[in-house]
């Protein structure tokens, strides 16, 4: 494949299909990025080795399957740039009168001191989040002390689901994510981190029950609060304490109306002189907060009306929707600027944006945004919360299009206001995943993560922003990759082929369903990955115009599915011919491939080379007999390997790619595993766990930790079984390295091996039907018999 000569170089991976879906450039994938990109300067093997036995095995035994992946090299330079608002992890401020509402503020507070999960319950506009700050206020008064997450999506159709908020609670908690596999480790998680640290977690404006019904309940010196209007079943709060905010009493809602306009003498002349219409206005509308909020901003702002006047025109309208009413009053008298604003928040595909985004919407500077978004929030109509606005729920049944059209027309300047907002986040995300992963850019993507996601999976892309959400699906895969963040990798790389296919990009498509083989893969789902193949596939020309990484991914799936070796060696010198001249990562990548298909080759020789074709079992007297020159054929593979190893280390350590040196080194201790050198391979897998966790991967960390197991002596079982606990709980649910594990748990800590035995056998459903190679076969076999 060659470079078009005006493509800039890439430095991270830019989405393949991605450039070449602008015009003028339509006719190849970029050289890059089926996971990452073309910096990229090794393949990674992640399911990898089958010990037969623990603790020793002999020589030549072992099994593997790899899947061909791509791993990431960060880069290290620094660029002149802006800086970029981190999302505060602290209380909002105390509410310093909040009337009517101390019964409840003390409750919760006492009720959090005591070490138990608070829920704070209440409908929308009751006040409900007020109590809740001014409650942790209370139990935390050091900021130091506080974590605060705002649980508001950006989706205002549907609730984040409860992983995207176990990693919204672990990051504001400062914990490394990785990949979040069920409840109880994310529940571990926030134990570990609040246990006996006095500190506070408030979770505000939680939408559903199932959202948070993973939190631990109790955790000892520490407090949860946890508020919002939340849909729960009758019997789903039972074990936590329930504080319940109600309506205002008419006297504290009137004194609330009264602390809101006392800087406005005449407005408390107002209530004063028209006791009759003040008396209606408490008893039938100052039961709600923010109602009485509205009110007390309509009277300040209004103030030639007649209290009565205004009584009127709530009552003449719907009993349900009075705020709308308020707030439609409110809509006549915003400026036009700050009117066309609203119009286009309401259309925007994200629910709360920045200044920044703001102006880029708007197509104005972040002066003027600025002072529109404050009038916005001054009249009630939005809300602005660190400066970042979101637009109220009711304001957008009423808001009116700045064309004069119904409020389901978009305005007339909408496409062009949406091909701003996509670009400017495209922009920010392209730059900052150039810096990842500076601690900067990833406060940046975990602040915005959830938006550039909402943008790429808007229902009706327009075509005028087509590149700009590629850059963007580009920038996710590079952030949801280096957090292991999985399930939101194929969530992203399905929005990009829903939109690509939308937009009739076949490229970029192509590059989606990619994705989606690689992400398939790596979760253990070879079926699946291999559908995602052939469409891949389908969408691109012949086989002899591929690009180089669908070569690539055509090796993976192969080796996923079976030991089709002679088919995945054609693949592999496929892919080496593909890529374009002076592409060294490439060609590192292409030898740590070849080296993993020689270590296969040797495995599989050195298996099925045994006269009786079993594996040996633990505690055998006797070595059972093999076939003659099987394990000498088996030895010059692995011997083979080691040298191509060896090329592409020195490769990975000049161009300072943590997670490539981890996977070579990974690879080459299972070389001297294979060859019967246990030491050095224990050795070699717990270098390259110490270089996991530095890059911050945590399952290749596991995967180590696995395999580590596997060489200790049966003296060292309960040293073995920690290690194959701590792996089994960051590995994914299916693959061969997790019913590998299961089935070395069973081994070295056999107290409930029927549950070990299912979760093994769980792990490896993927091949119940179709092929499967001699590895999964074995791993099956020895799992039924436990």
């Amino acid at each position: 494949m060659s470079s078009s000569p005006g493509r800039p170089s890439p430095k991270r991976p830019v989405l393949a299909g991605l450039r070449s879906a602008l015009p003028g450039n339509r006719k190849e994938l970029l050289d890059a990025a089926l996971l990452f990109g073309p910096s990229v300067g090794a393949a990674v093997l992640l399911e990898m080795t089958f010990d037969l036995v623990l603790p020793a095995i002999p020589t030549g035994l072992t099994l593997s399957v790899s899947l061909l992946l791509l791993s990431a090299r960060w880069l290290r330079r620094h660029k002149t740039s802006p800086s970029f608002p981190l999302e505060s992890r602290r209380l909002p401020p105390r509410i310093e009168a909040l009337i009517g509402r101390d019964r409840e503020v003390r409750e919760v507070a006492d009720l959090a001191l005591k070490s138990r999960l608070v829920v704070v319950r209440g409908v929308t506009g009751i006040g409900t989040s007020a109590v809740a700050v001014n409650a942790g206020w209370r139990v935390a008064p050091e900021p130091e002390q506080q974590h605060y997450a705002d649980l508001r999506g950006q989706d205002r159709d549907e609730p984040e689901n409860w992983q995207s908020v176990a990693e919204r609670v672990l990051r504001t908690l400062g914990r490394p994510l990785g990949p979040i596999k069920d409840e109880r480790v994310a529940a571990q998680e926030v134990s570990t981190t609040l246990h006996l640290s006095g500190r506070l977690l408030l979770l505000d404006n939680v939408a559903r029950w199932d959202q948070v019904a993973w939190l631990p309940r109790h955790v000892p010196g520490s407090r949860i609060i946890v508020a919002g209007d939340l849909v729960v079943a009758a019997d789903d709060l039972n074990d936590v304490e329930v504080v319940h905010v109600g309506i205002l009493d008419a006297a504290d809602g009137l004194e609330l109306l009264r602390s809101r306009i006392e800087a406005e003498q005449m407005g408390v002349e107002r209530l004063r002189d028209e006791p009759e219409a003040g008396d209606r206005l408490a008893k039938r509308f100052l039961r709600r907060p923010a109602l009485v909020v509205g009110i007390g901003r309509w009277l300040t702002q209004n103030r030639k009306e007649s209290i009565a006047s205004l009584v009127d025109q709530l009552e003449a309208g719907p009993r349900d929707r009075v705020l709308q009413v308020l707030l439609d009053l409110q809509l006549r008298r915003v400026s036009q600027e700050a009117r066309q604003l609203l119009g286009l928040l309401v259309y925007a595909p994200i629910a709360e944006l920045g200044t920044d985004g703001v102006a880029a919407l708007a197509g104005s500077s972040e002066d003027e945004a600025g002072q529109a978004m404050e009038e916005l929030s001054r009249y009630g109509l939005a809300e602005m919360t660190r400066r970042r606005i979101r637009v109220v729920g009711a304001a957008r049944a009423i808001v009116t299009s700045p064309d004069g059209k119904p409020g389901d027309a978009k305005p007339e300047r909408w496409k062009a206001a949406l091909q701003r907002l996509v670009k400017h986040f495209a922009d920010r995300a392209d730059l900052l995943a150039d810096r990842l992963p500076q601690e900067e850019a990833r406060g940046w993507f975990g602040l915005e993560d959830r938006a550039l996601l909402q943008m790429l999976k808007m229902p009706e892309p327009a075509p005028q922003a087509a590149e700009s959400l590629w850059r963007i699906a580009d920038a996710l895969e590079v952030w949801f990759a280096l957090e292991q963040r999985h399930e939101e990798r194929r969530e992203a790389a399905c929005a990009l082929a829903k939109a690509a296919k939308k937009l009739r990009y076949p490229d970029a498509w192509a590059t989606a369903e990619l994705r989606l083989c690689l992400i398939a893969l790596e979760l253990g789902e070879p079926g699946r990955a291999r559908e995602h193949f052939d469409e891949a596939a389908r969408l691109q020309a012949g086989v002899e115009s591929w690009p180089a990484q669908l070569h690539l991914a055509r090796a993976a799936t192969l080796l996923a599915a079976g030991d089709e070796f002679a088919a995945v060696e054609a693949a592999l010198v496929q892919y080496g011919q593909a890529l374009p001249g002076g592409d060294t990562t490439g060609q590192a990548t292409r030898l740590i491939n070849m080296a993993v298909l020689q270590i296969r080759r040797g495995q599989v020789s050195g298996f099925t080379g045994r006269k009786d074709g079993t594996a040996p079992q633990h505690g055998d007297a006797v070595p059972h007999e093999s076939v003659p020159g099987t394990q000498d054929e088996a030895h010059r593979l692995y011997r083979d390997a080691v040298e191509t190893l060896v090329q592409a280390l020195e490769i990975a350590r000049r161009s300072g790619d943590l997670r490539a040196e981890a996977h070579t080194l990974e690879l080459l201790a299972l070389v001297n595993r294979c060859l019967g050198r246990t030491h050095e391979a224990s050795n070699g897998w717990e270098e390259a766990a110490e270089l996991y966790d530095r890059a911050r991967d945590t399952i290749g960390q596991a995967r180590c930790q696995m395999h580590r197991a596997a060489t200790l002596p049966e003296a060292d079982h309960a040293e073995a079984a920690k290690l194959l606990w701590s792996a089994v709980e960051r590995l994914p649910a299916m693959g061969v390295s997790t019913a590998l594990a299961w089935l070395h748990l069973a081994r070295v800590d056999p107290r409930n091996t029927r549950e070990q035995r299912e979760k093994g056998l769980a792990a490896l459903a993927q091949w119940d039907e179709g092929a499967e190679p001699l590895q999964v076969t074995e791993i099956r076999r020895r799992l039924e018999s436990l």
